[in-house]
């Protein structure tokens, strides 16, 4: 393995150990100061009910993003359950089931999160999913349960 892929290794477990655990302090504390972060394309009367969707710099922009997401979004259960890294680029698949707070509908989905490290920090996030099942619960359908 090498150096650049190890190094890269061990700042996205740190990531996504910290993530899975509710650990937001650490998880962030592995963000580059400028981070890049590409959470979804915000599409009107699509997906523009997930209010902390979008592009954004920055570790306090991603904080405001991730605590509009926990005020919205109650995670039951997220664990990683594949990683593959290569060079300065990793990605790894995150199940989870969550409920949303005002409707009280849960979701269960897999996304992708894909990353870039450099010089021990991530500098560059990006997720991939269907959002059809967070955006049913969101909008209080409890029809199509099906996670996947």
């Amino acid at each position: 393995m090498s150096s650049a892929t190890e190094e890269t290794r061990n700042v996205v477990q740190r990531w996504f150990d910290a993530l899975t655990s509710g650990d937001f302090e650490t998880a962030l504390g592995t963000l580059a100061e400028d981070v890049e972060w590409i959470n979804y394309t915000p599409v009107p009367g699509y997906n523009d009910d997930m209010k902390w969707i979008g592009s954004y710099r920055g570790r306090d922009a991603v904080l405001e993003t991730l605590e509009i997401f926990t005020g919205a979004v109650d995670v039951r259960f997220e664990k990683l359950v594949n990683l593959v890294v290569d060079g300065d680029q990793a990605a790894g698949v995150i199940h989870e089931m969550s409920t949303v707070r005002g409707t009280g509908v849960e979701f269960e989905i897999e996304f992708v999160q894909w990353l870039t490290v450099r010089d021990g920090k991530i500098v560059r996030w990006k997720s991939y999913t269907d959002p059809s099942q967070i955006v049913r619960a969101l909008r209080g359908d409890v029809s199509g349960r099906e996670a996947r």
